[in-house]
C-alpha cells in the first residue's frame, strides 16, 4: 500500500464506494471490511496530515456518492425540469460529506505524528475510532446536520447487533463498528478478538430483547399505504380521486375496532386550512372511537402566514384537535432560507417553501397513548425524535419516499427509523406513501411491513414500550462515556511520548 498521489486517492475513492454496499438494503458486510482496511492502510502510509486528509476525503466522497445516489431519483420525477442538475448536485453533496472522514484521517494522522506511540497497531485503531466517531457526530450536527448512513447501520440486518444503540446511540455503535471492521490491520489476534466481540454483542443483544408478543399490546392501529406515484399526487384532475382512495382504504373491514387510522406524509393532496372542504371528507376516515393521524400541508386562515409540513390529529367531527409542524426541514428541498425576506430573489426557486415549526412535540389526545411525531427526514436525527416533557409511549414516522422510486433510499430511511426505536426504547409506527410502511417494536424489530410500490393496509396493535434506555435518558451524553473509554485505551501500557523537537 505504497500508493501516492492520484493512485492513492483513486484507491481511497474505490474503497469508500465498496464500503457503501454494506449499507441497507444489500448488507454486503465483507466489502465494509475491505473498505475500512484500505482506509487504515492508506492513512498509515500518508506522508503527513494533509495527505491523510485528502485520502480520507477521497474515501468519503466515494462512500457518499454510492450511498446517496438515490437522490437522483427525485430529479427524474415528471416533469423532471431539472433532471440534468441531479448528477452535479449528488456529486457536490458527496464531496462535501467526504470532508468528515477526511477530517478524521487528517486529525488522527497529526496526532500519530506528534505522539509516535499512538501509531502502534492497536492504538492506531483506537485513535482512528475516536476521530471517526467525533467526525460522524459533527456530520450529524454541522449546518443543520446530515447523519445519513452512519457506520452503525451495517448491522441493521440483525436486530440483536443494534441493541448497543440503546446504551450509546448509533454514534457509539459506529465507534464499535469501526474497530471491528478495521481490526485486520492490527493482525490475526485483533481479527479474532473482533469476531469474539461481535459474537458477544449479538448474544448480549439477544439476552436483552424480550420475545415478540411479550407485554401488554396497545390499541389497534391501521396504517394506510396508498402507493400513489409522486408524478400524479398533486395533479388537479386526480386529487379528489386520491383522497377518495385514502378514505376507502381506511374504511375496509375492521374499521370499527380501530383506535387510529394513519396516513403518510402530505397524504391529502390539498392544503388543509380551518374550514377546508377536504376535512369533511377526511372525517369519514376517522374510526367511531378514534382519530385520523395524517401528514398534511397545513395552512391558516391567513395565506400570508405560510404553509407547514404537519401531522394532524382529526376527530369524527372533522376538527383538528392537535397538530405538529415539522421542525427540521430539508434545506433547498422543503424550504429556501430567507424565502420571505428575499422574495424577489427566492420567488422562483422558493415557490412551495414550507415554514419551520416551533419545536418538537408530544401529542396527547383522549383514548390514545401519547406519541411524538417525526416527519420524513426528521427520523434520521438521533436524540431528536421526542418532544419536551413527559416521555411518549410511541413514535410515529410519516413519510413520502415516492420521490426515490425503488432505490436504496427508502430502505436506508427505514433503518434510521429502527435505530431511533432502539435508542429510545419506544415502538415506531411508520406510514409511507409507496413504502416501506412498518410496525417496529422497541427493539428495532420489524414486526410487519408493506414493501415498496405496494398498495395495502396494516392492522396491528401498538407494541409495548421498554423502560427508558440510557441513551433515551441522556442522549449524546452517553456517547461521551464511549469516547472516554476509548481515550483511556490509548493510555493502557505506557503513556504516549511527545515527539521531541529537532
Amino acid at each position: 500500500m505504497k500508493l501516492q498521489g492520484w493512485r492513492a486517492a483513486g484507491a481511497a475513492f474505490l474503497a469508500g464506494a465498496l464500503a457503501a454496499l454494506a449499507m441497507p438494503p444489500l448488507y454486503w458486510l465483507p466489502l465494509a471490511v475491505v473498505g475500512m482496511v484500505v482506509f487504515v492502510w492508506l492513512w498509515e502510509t500518508a506522508p503527513g496530515p494533509r495527505s491523510a486528509l485528502l485520502r480520507g476525503w477521497a474515501w468519503g466522497t466515494g462512500h457518499f456518492a454510492v450511498g446517496s445516489y438515490w437522490i437522483l431519483e427525485a430529479f427524474s420525477v415528471p416533469p423532471a425540469d431539472y433532471e440534468l442538475l441531479g448528477p452535479p448536485i449528488v456529486a457536490g453533496l458527496a464531496a462535501i460529506l467526504g470532508f468528515f472522514p477526511g477530517l478524521a484521517a487528517g486529525a488522527a494522522r497529526w496526532a500519530a505524528l506528534r505522539w509516535p506511540a499512538l501509531a502502534g497497531r492497536y492504538r492506531r485503531l483506537i485513535l482512528l475510532a475516536i476521530a471517526w466517531t467525533v467526525a460522524e457526530w459533527l456530520r450529524g450536527h454541522v449546518f443543520t446536520g446530515y447523519p445519513w448512513n452512519p457506520l452503525g447501520h451495517v448491522w441493521a440486518f440483525a436486530a440483536p447487533l443494534l441493541q448497543g444503540a440503546a446504551l450509546f446511540g448509533v454514534y457509539g455503535l459506529g465507534a464499535f463498528t469501526f474497530v471491528v471492521l478495521a481490526a485486520p490491520t492490527a493482525g490475526w489476534r485483533a481479527s479474532l478478538a473482533a469476531l469474539v466481540l461481535v459474537g458477544f454483542a449479538g448474544g448480549a443483544g439477544m439476552a436483552v430483547m424480550a420475545p415478540v408478543g411479550d407485554g401488554q399490546p396497545g390499541p389497534m392501529l391501521r396504517i394506510v399505504q396508498p402507493n400513489i406515484p409522486q408524478s400524479d399526487k398533486w395533479r388537479p384532475d386526480t386529487r379528489a380521486r386520491h383522497l377518495a382512495k385514502l378514505v376507502e382504504m381506511s374504511r375496509r373491514d375492521g374499521f370499527d375496532r380501530l383506535a387510529a387510522v394513519i396516513w403518510p406524509e402530505t397524504a391529502p393532496p390539498f392544503i388543509i386550512e380551518p374550514g377546508s372542504p377536504a376535512l369533511e371528507v377526511m372525517a369519514t376516515a376517522v374510526p367511531p372511537r378514534g382519530y385520523l393521524l395524517t401528514g398534511a400541508a397545513r395552512g391558516t386562515d391567513r395565506r400570508q402566514d405560510g404553509v407547514w409540513n404537519s401531522l394532524l390529529v382529526i376527530d369524527r367531527a372533522g376538527a383538528i384537535v392537535a397538530h405538529y409542524d415539522k421542525v427540521h426541514l430539508v434545506p433547498l428541498g422543503e424550504y429556501i432560507p430567507f424565502h420571505k425576506q428575499l422574495a424577489p430573489v427566492s420567488g422562483f426557486i422558493g415557490r412551495g417553501s414550507f415554514e419551520v415549526g416551533e419545536q418538537r412535540a408530544t401529542l396527547a389526545v383522549p383514548g390514545l397513548p401519547s406519541f411524538s411525531p417525526v416527519i420524513c427526514y426528521e427520523v434520521i436525527f438521533p436524540a431528536a425524535v421526542t418532544g419536551p416533557g413527559e416521555r411518549p409511549r410511541w413514535l410515529l414516522n410519516v413519510t413520502n419516499d415516492a420521490w426515490f422510486g425503488l432505490s436504496s433510499g427508502p430502505y436506508q430511511h427505514l433503518a434510521s427509523s429502527r435505530l431511533r426505536a432502539v435508542e429510545e426504547g419506544l415502538p415506531m409506527i411508520r406510514a409511507a406513501n409507496t413504502g416501506v410502511s412498518a410496525v417496529i417494536d422497541a427493539y428495532g424489530r420489524v414486526l410487519v411491513s408493506l414493501d415498496m410500490m405496494r398498495e395495502g393496509i396494516i392492522d396491528h396493535p401498538l407494541p409495548p414500550a421498554r423502560a427508558p434506555t440510557p441513551y433515551g435518558r441522556w442522549g449524546d451524553g452517553s456517547l461521551l462515556a464511549v469516547l472516554a473509554f476509548l481515550v483511556g485505551g490509548l493510555f493502557v501500557g505506557s503513556l504516549p511520548s511527545r515527539r521531541p523537537h529537532t
